[in-house]
């Protein structure tokens, strides 16, 4: 006897870790069996098997003694970055500085990268904001990215100084392996000037095999950029006009 679709998605779900997060490519059933898919996971949504978090994504609810728990943190950032099997973002801001080490301050707030930033909303319980980034964002360069936004946003983290924070993300850079390290001074050429000289004079000082000279061109001599940081921590900082 052939498993119906409906029977084929309660067996592949209950095989599934609880907090899964999931969408239609899970089931291999092509564009062809799209819509049959889409109508049984609805209904299974309705009895309360499993949850509806994005269009065509899913989650398999955590079950405590006080009843269904909210999806994690981790589970909301993949439906919100992921669309269709694609990066379309990724998390970055408070919530991200504290997992570097950057602040002990904890936000309630994520914050989301993205191409196509969209109006603040409130998400399966969590609050959610946008900020544009005009670049492509792979997921092998996200580590690098949320680097580049704690550089750009060295003044405004929260508890903690300039100096503090840019010697923990020096450290942090100097651990990327040489390929990640030449990425991300790349990257960097996309984001604004201030960031753009800090990543210069990091390099410059700390890590010199690495080429710089796309990153000074790109830059203003006649420009300074006001990031408070001391001589001690970046010595060579007056030679990239930073104050």
């Amino acid at each position: 006897m052939i498993a119906s679709t409906a029977e084929i998605i309660r067996k592949k779900i209950g095989k599934m870790a609880p907090g899964a997060v999931f969408g239609y490519s899970r089931f291999n059933f092509g564009k062809s069996g799209e819509i049959s898919l889409a109508k049984a996971l609805s209904r299974l949504a309705k009895e309360g098997a499993i949850v509806r978090i994005a269009k065509g994504k899913y989650y398999k609810p955590k079950n405590s003694l006080f009843g269904k728990l909210r999806p994690s943190e981790a589970a909301v950032v993949q439906a919100l970055t992921i669309r269709n099997d694609q990066r379309i973002g990724y998390l970055t801001g408070a919530v991200v500085y504290n997992k570097l080490g950057l602040t002990s301050q904890i936000s309630n707030t994520l914050i989301i990268a993205t191409n196509k930033p969209l109006p603040p909303k409130i998400f399966e319980g969590y609050k959610v904001k946008y900020v544009k980034r005009e670049l492509d964002i792979k997921d092998q360069d996200i580590p690098l990215l949320q680097i580049l936004d704690a550089l750009r946003d060295l003044k405004s983290i929260p508890d903690t100084t300039a100096n503090e924070a840019l010697n923990i993300l020096i450290d942090k850079i100097k651990t990327f392996s040489g390929g990640d390290q030449k990425r991300l001074t790349k990257i960097a050429l996309n984001y604004n000037a201030g960031t753009r000289a800090l990543v210069g004079a990091i390099f410059e000082q700390y890590i010199p095999p690495i080429s710089i000279s796309r990153l000074s061109n790109s830059l203003n001599r006649l420009s300074s950029y006001e990031v408070g940081v001391s001589d001690s921590i970046l010595p060579n900082k007056n030679n990239w006009n930073i104050k």
